[in-house]
């Protein structure tokens, strides 16, 4: 027999494009950090109902849920030639919060069909929902806009539903909504047949009275995948869970009982200050063969310009640089931190770990090698691992002061060509000439180190597969990948010493300040598949990196401007732009904002939300822009981004490393409140400049000290 508690209700995506049952909505929210998508063989509302419904949704946040929805009638039809029926690309959101205690009671707000310039089902609506084991109960009311006789949304007025999921794998429910019901049932895969935290579905939608807004029944499919997984590294051992979300957590607590040397009490952290575990017997100081031991552990993780040597204090100083780990340099650092402790820990000695990115100081540990053993191993450890400390709290290279080098720069990152394949897409979605078009290709790139941040390299597109809209004479042939260099550029990167500039033997001062977070780069060569010039950038990361501050300018000529082509951009791109972010570290989120003349020379402004998910980030944007003597734009968008290919990297032999792509990004935009009503395809507004970014060096813009105090389990399985 069932039991009332038997199962709890799962959560599903409805064809309207927020959290519901089949067409009404309830007062639950995707899970924050999932990704679901649906597709039905339905769209309610429409005179012709039957056609092709895609939605796509994310729990951007923990009371918000974005989704973007594209409902129409054919896939392929043009519809200025051939008729195409309705088709319409749109956004919908909801924000929803709890009543009690004990979770029963949630209530929410939420509207659909925003942006773009047809309004075929805009709806806003608030609902109340009660939910205790099973059964689910949920009343609201709505109040739809630009109804017509061929399409308008079928939630109007008062509407109610509920549900019943007596075993996981199935739910039934039934809907009332402006005068019209519907029920049906949901048949869920067991969590067996799936990845972790994967979910699916299939429905089956049944009208119970007669009404022209859906057929008499119909299918709907789900799928529904968490952002937030870390995968396991290879090689290493069983993980721990992921951390909560807290704002409270501060790890990685500063070890001051064993006295470091004098320059390790000044070096900036954050931390609290455990006892020490007293050593029963004196430590024996490491040999030169155990350095050497610790530069091939090093090298054997895929770390490069490996330095060991000893401090006058006898300490241990350690620099490498992580070319390998490029989803995240949190790994990095927690695999040298593991070689540290195997190699170390039985000498009981303190250690100064530097770890660079493009020979670049990003984030630095020192503590005691055998209490770092323990933390790595348990995480009730008795003794503290160490002390994090990043540029912005202060510079790293004076931890090294004085040292004398047993191994130098093993493993050189000169040495070693970097082979990187990745995707390039293109597309265009929901236009009149077709639903889904799009033009795929793969980027192939090389990139050689030359000296201390220093690199070039030549990137290549090469086309695979394209819709007949993108063919060279489709209408969006312009903008179809073709076989060409996409970017041929030398790069170099430094740190600024601006502390020695502004503040020379003031030390408080230019930690206050962060002065030693200022990081320059310079690029010079082909960009964009067709420009020509140079492009630079400033970056200031003061503290504990909540703020970022970017300065970005270039000029760069444009091969194609004379070749008759449309849309291939201005004679020449003088990008000049400001750009802020500020880091809401409890929740993992990013907020951005950009100012000044964009790509194309239009002027304007962008504010973005980005949040972060592991290694993947969902951004919703608005950009407000103009070219001289042209109307002002406005554009809201969504973005995804994620890395492609394996967490570390594969070497093939000492000189040859193969991966795939730490940043591929997607993103689709519509235009809002344009006053010719037409939602014309409007590119080229907004644009970054397609050159290095600043980023690629401070691990996609995470590489402030809180960044890495709250991925310190990530670190700690790393190490494992």
């Amino acid at each position: 027999m069932w039991s009332a508690a038997a199962a709890a209700q799962v959560t599903t995506l409805t064809q309207a494009g927020y959290t519901g049952l089949g067409i009404t909505p309830n007062a639950h929210l995707l899970d924050w950090g999932r990704a679901e998508a649906t597709y039905d063989r339905q769209l309610p509302g429409l005179a012709r109902a039957t056609g092709h419904n895609f939605v796509f949704g994310f729990g951007l946040l923990p009371n918000l849920e974005i989704s973007g929805r594209l409902a129409t009638n054919s896939i392929h039809r043009n519809c200025f030639t051939e008729g195409c029926g309705t088709r319409d690309l749109s956004a919908s959101g909801k924000f929803a919060i709890g009543l009690d205690a004990a979770n029963r009671f949630h209530i929410a707000a939420g509207a659909t069909d925003l942006g773009g310039a047809a309004t075929n089902f805009r709806t806003y609506y608030g609902v109340l929902t009660y939910h205790e084991g099973p059964f689910e109960a949920s009343a609201g009311v709505a109040r739809r806009s630009g109804a017509r006789a061929t399409a308008m949304s079928p939630l109007h007025g008062p509407f109610a539903a509920a549900a019943w999921q007596p075993l996981p794998w199935v739910r039934g429910q039934i809907e009332y909504a402006d005068g019209n019901a519907w029920a049906g049932v949901r048949l869920f895969a067991p969590d067996s047949w799936l990845p972790e935290g994967w979910k699916a579905y299939v429905g089956s939608n049944h009208r119970l009275n007669d009404n022209n807004l859906t057929r008499r029944a119909w299918l709907s499919a789900g799928l529904s995948i968490p952002l937030y997984k870390v995968p396991a590294l290879p090689g290493a051992g069983a993980k721990g869970p992921l951390p909560a979300l807290t704002g409270a957590q501060r790890p990685l607590p500063a070890y001051e009982a064993r006295a470091l040397p004098p320059s390790q009490a000044t070096t900036p952290g954050h931390a609290t200050t455990t006892p020490a575990v007293p050593s029963p017997v004196p430590p024996m100081p490491p040999t030169d063969t155990d350095l050497e031991r610790l530069a091939s552990a090093l090298q054997d993780k895929g770390l490069e310009d490996i330095s060991v040597g000893r401090m006058p204090d006898g300490s241990i100083a350690v620099r490498a640089n992580n070319g390998t780990y490029n989803w995240n340099s949190v790994d990095a650092l927690g695999v040298a931190l593991g070689a540290v402790a195997r190699t170390l820990a039985d000498t009981r000695t303190a250690y100064r770990l530097i770890l660079t990115q493009r020979q670049t100081p990003l984030v630095a540990v020192t503590g005691q090698s055998d209490c770092l053993r323990d933390w790595i191993a348990n995480e009730g450890a008795a003794c503290a691992a160490g002390q994090l400390s990043t540029p912005g709290t202060g510079a790293l290279e004076p931890l090294h002061d004085g040292v004398a080098w047993i191994v130098r720069n093993r493993q050189p990152a000169w040495q070693r060509l970097r082979v990187t394949v990745g995707p390039v897409l293109q597309t265009s979605i929901g236009t009149e000439f077709g639903a889904l078009d799009y033009s795929a290709g793969v980027n192939i790139g090389l990139q050689l180190p030359l000296w201390d941040g220093a690199s070039v390299e030549w990137r290549r597109n090469v086309p695979l597969a394209q819709s007949r809209d993108y063919e060279a004479d489709g209408v969006f042939g312009t903008w179809r990948i073709r076989s060409e260099t996409e970017r041929l550029a030398l790069t170099q990167t430094l740190r600024l010493p601006m502390e020695r500039w502004l503040a020379p033997g003031g030390d408080v001062k230019a930690r206050r300040w962060g002065l030693a977070g200022v990081t320059a780069q310079a690029s010079v060569g082909r960009f964009g598949s067709h420009f020509d010039g140079l492009h630079g950038a400033v970056r200031w990361e003061p503290g504990e990196g909540r703020h970022r501050l970017t300065a970005e300018t270039g000029w760069m000529r444009n091969d194609r401007f004379d070749s008759g082509l449309p849309n291939v951009g201005p004679r020449t791109a003088r990008p000049l732009l400001a750009s802020y972010r500020y880091n809401v570290a409890p929740t993992r989120t990013w907020l951005e904002a950009s100012a000044g003349q964009f790509f194309y020379n239009d002027r304007g402004i962008q504010l973005g939300l980005r949040q972060w998910f592991s290694d993947v980030s969902v951004r919703a944007y608005y950009k407000r822009t103009s070219f001289e003597g042209a109307p002002t734009r406005q554009f809201v968008g969504l973005e995804l981004s994620v890395p492609i290919g394996p967490r570390r990297e594969a070497t093939v032999g000492r000189h040859l490393q193969v991966g795939g792509t730490p940043r591929f990004a997607h993103a689709k935009e519509t235009l809002v409140r344009d006053p010719s009503k037409n939602n014309a395809v409007r590119p080229g507004f907004g644009l970054p400049a397609p050159a290095p970014s600043l980023d690629a060096t401070f691990n996609s813009d995470r590489a402030g000290l809180v960044y890495f105090e709250d991925n310190i389990r990530r670190i700690r399985d790393a190490a494992r």
